[in-house]
């Protein structure tokens, strides 16, 4: 899998520029960083390109704990957008990291999150 792959499916089926798909996608990585375990998270980062490892692992520690706040209501906060802006971008930058990564890891990611952050994506 590729970077710019997933970008431009993000774009293709989205219709975001080039530059908001790549927001997208960096700001989703980042999201579910914050919401594994070391082990789940060295995981998850084994099945990423080399710039959403980079994005995944330089997630402070410190950041990396249960996240209650759902993820639309963090990318609302962190990018400024609306929520229905929030909830497509959340949705098809999911879409297509999905595509790009085993069954077993999605299911291991749900595990990970939020019932809130769950239901949105699943």
């Amino acid at each position: 899998m590729r970077y710019r792959e997933i970008i431009k499916k993000i774009q293709h089926d989205s219709g975001f520029s080039d530059a908001e798909s790549e927001i997208a996608l960096d700001t989703l990585v980042e999201s579910l960083a914050e919401r594994m375990t070391d082990e789940e998270l060295r995981k998850f980062v084994s099945q990423l390109p080399q710039e959403l490892k980079n994005i995944a692992l330089t997630t402070p520690m410190e950041d990396r704990e249960e996240r209650h706040m759902d993820i639309v209501a963090e990318f609302m906060i962190k990018e400024q957008i609306s929520e229905d802006h929030a909830k497509k971008q959340v949705l098809s930058a999911w879409a297509a990291l999905k595509s790009f990564i085993s069954e077993g890891q999605i299911s291991h990611i749900r595990a990970q999150l939020s019932p809130v952050s769950a239901r949105i994506l699943y």
